[in-house]
Order: C-alpha cells, then sequence, then structure tokens
C-alpha cells in the first residue's frame, strides 16, 4: 500500500478517533485512484489546491467529513460525505457534473484499531477488504454511471438554436451585403411610373409575370 504510510505520518497528528482514520484511508484510496483533493466543504473556497494530502480542517467535525476532490484530468469532480453514526460511517459520495450518488456504511471497528492509532502498522484491519468495499462500492459505481450518462449524452457539435435556423416560417437572419445586387432597387425617378406595367418580366423593379429565374426554377434553354 505505497503511499498510505506517508499520508498516516503527515496527517498522525490530528488523528484522535477511529473515525478520523478511516477518513485517512478512503483520501489515500481517492489519490490512489487518481483524484486531488480540493478542500473541505461543499463549495469552492479560496484556499482550495489539488493536493495529494489531507486539506487543513479536513477533521474539524468529527460527526460530518465534507471533502472535495477533483479528477487528475479535470472531468469530474466529487463530493465526498463521511458520517459518523454510532460505530459506523456512512460514506456518501456525488458526482457534480452527472449527479450520480454512492452510499458505502462500514462498521469502524472492522477496519480501525482504536487502542492503536498512534501506530501506523497496528492501526488498519483487514486493509485489503477495506479496499475493496470502497472500490467496489464507491469508486467503480461512480465511474461506470458517469461513463454512462457520457454516452448517452454525447458532445452535441451544433447549438440547439441553429434547428430554428430550418424553420420554413421563421424570418430568416440578416445576412452581410456581398457584391450580388439585392432583389430590389432604388426608387426610380418621377417619370418612369407604369415602367413596370411596359417590362412584364420586371427587368427594372418586377413585373405582373413572374421571371422563372427569380422564381427559383430552372429556366428552359431559349
Amino acid at each position: 500500500m505505497a503511499g498510505l504510510e506517508v499520508l498516516f505520518a503527515s496527517a498522525a497528528p490530528a488523528i484522535t478517533c477511529t473515525q478520523d482514520a478511516l477518513v485517512c484511508f478512503l483520501h489515500w484510496e481517492m489519490v490512489t485512484h487518481g483524484y486531488y483533493g480540493l478542500g473541505v466543504g461543499d463549495q469552492p473556497g479560496p484556499n482550495d489546491k489539488k493536493s495529494e494530502l489531507l486539506p487543513a480542517g479536513w477533521n474539524n467535525n468529527k460527526d460530518l467529513y465534507v471533502l472535495r476532490y477533483e479528477y487528475k484530468d479535470g472531468s469530474r469532480k466529487l463530493l465526498v460525505k463521511a458520517i459518523t453514526v454510532e460505530s459506523s460511517m456512512i460514506l456518501n459520495v456525488l458526482e457534480y457534473g452527472s449527479q450520480q450518488v454512492a452510499d458505502l456504511t462500514l462498521n469502524l471497528d472492522d477496519y480501525i484499531d482504536a487502542e492503536h492509532l498512534g501506530d501506523f502498522h497496528r492501526t488498519y484491519k483487514n486493509s485489503e477488504e477495506l479496499r475493496s468495499r470502497i472500490v467496489s462500492g464507491i469508486i467503480t459505481p461512480i465511474h461506470e454511471q458517469w461513463e454512462k450518462a457520457s454516452v448517452s449524452s454525447p458532445h452535441r457539435e451544433f447549438p440547439p438554436a441553429t434547428a430554428r435556423e430550418v424553420d420554413p416560417l421563421r424570418i430568416p437572419p440578416h445576412h452581410p451585403h456581398t457584391s450580388r445586387q439585392p432583389p430590389w432597387c432604388d426608387p426610380l425617378g418621377p417619370f418612369a411610373v407604369g415602367g413596370e406595367d411596359l417590362d412584364p418580366f420586371g427587368h427594372r423593379r418586377g413585373g405582373m409575370i413572374v421571371d422563372p429565374l427569380r422564381s427559383g426554377f430552372p429556366r428552359a434553354p431559349g
């Protein structure tokens, strides 16, 4: 269990009860699976930073531990709550993005020796079983649910608003001027009144007969 002893040594002065020791083990397991600790509490704080160490104030409340984690590539963040209930600890993990939740209840006496909290080699009991339960009860379910959510909700290449652009009842968007002349002309002079009637195909401003070139249909060769 490389790294656990080093983590335990760094946190040892603050470990005063069995639940402290279990949360220390849980934190090491999270780091082993690619997560960094960010800080304590439900919300980000000014002192947040990615670290393999337990954050300052991690065990101020012995009945409720609240820690936040971020995966090494930043793809997901977790909120971990460890609640002490008599001789048990309930672990609750929330993945922020997918809102997936995993829960696990552990009996403290099964895994922590309360009489030897100052001796790393005697503090933990049944360590492999504890690891297996944390992985199967929390880490694996969160990863699987997160991957399913990612597959079922793939990244959209185009935003939803683009669907409106094909709505035939929608007013077309304004386009910048190009070299092509617009379909209308400037107002004609006062002496050109009635010119449209003399030009039925509307070469001036439009006329009484629809020009096939302007109607959008191909024009038969003359």
